[in-house]
């Protein structure tokens, strides 16, 4: 079947069976993660290190992508479908209970609750995980619109001359297929040799920014699904036309003016993971994360 499509066609059919589902890859959740436990207060620290056994947050940052074929109940937890002419999140419309779970904003309100009041420390080991990873979903654009499974059934097309490639550009077509997988991976791999030198930039740059201080206080889980959104409808467009075969057509012009929005998506996700965890496990609310009793 596939051999009688298109090469368009083909690629984009093959990468939305490899990327359906999935947000930030490895490197992307590692950033966050990595963020996020720069900046833990002390009793978050703890519950952290009870929990991962004093392991790291970017370590276990994927483990919600490596259990969902096996948890079909977890896999709407990983995005919001709002749709692209929305401005707002609906519950009714966006996040309707269903057998593969609701949506990443409702369960990212029962994390928040479960860090500190589950009943075990498998329970509560669980949630942690699963909340550094979601944060870190909920801040990936294409995890927060309807629209083609959320780019993965948008090809892309074109030359990218990024920091990790050969003089003659990086194909985006041949290595990331879809618009979903170049926010996924393909624009942090484009600019980065290590997810670590990523974090320092990020460190150097939009994390010092007040203005980015001030997005990462916000609570409102959503809240952040809409402003993630808002950045979802800018990335699906950016003024880039498209091909005769309909893919988005991505070149440096585009790369110029997605990684200032990708940047930041990291950097607040960061500072929101860390505020998340940190509430959660504020005074008493986190005791049994240590090994005491849950809070009541």
């Amino acid at each position: 079947m596939i051999q009688k499509m298109t090469g368009a066609l083909a690629g984009a059919a093959l990468a939305i069976v490899a990327q359906v589902g999935h947000a930030y890859g490895s490197e992307g959740h590692s950033i966050v993660a990595e963020i996020a436990q720069r900046r833990l207060d002390a009793d978050a620290q703890a519950a952290v290190r009870a929990l991962l056994g004093g392991g790291s947050m970017a370590a276990v940052s994927s483990w919600a992508d490596d259990v969902r074929g096996a948890r079909r109940d977890t896999y709407n937890w990983h995005f919001v479908d709002i749709p692209m002419a929305a401005a707002t999140y609906d519950a009714a419309r966006d996040c309707a209970a269903t057998a593969k779970g609701d949506c990443i904003v409702a369960e990212l309100d029962r994390l928040r609750h479960a860090l500190a009041c589950a009943p075990t420390a498998v329970e509560r080991k669980e949630a942690l995980e699963f909340a550094i990873h979601f944060v870190g979903d909920l801040h990936q654009p294409l995890h927060a619109v309807l629209e083609k499974l959320g780019g993965n059934g948008q090809p892309i097309a074109g030359l990218v001359h990024g920091a990790t490639c050969a003089r003659d550009g990086c194909d985006v077509r041949q290595q990331y297929g879809n618009l979903h997988a170049l926010w996924d991976t393909g624009l942090i791999r484009l600019s980065s040799w290590s997810w670590g030198a990523y974090v320092d930039r990020l460190e150097a740059g939009p994390l010092k920014d007040p203005g980015v201080q001030a997005l990462g206080d916000a609570t409102n889980v959503a809240g952040w699904a809409e402003q993630t959104h808002a950045v979802a409808r800018q990335a699906w467009d950016v003024e880039a036309p498209l091909d005769k075969d309909g893919a988005l057509v991505i070149d440096d012009a585009y790369y110029r003016k997605a990684m200032p929005l990708l940047d930041k998506e990291l950097a607040v996700a960061g500072l929101r993971l860390a505020r998340f965890l940190n509430d959660a496990c504020a005074g008493g609310n986190c005791q049994a994360a240590a090994g005491g009793e849950p809070a009541r």
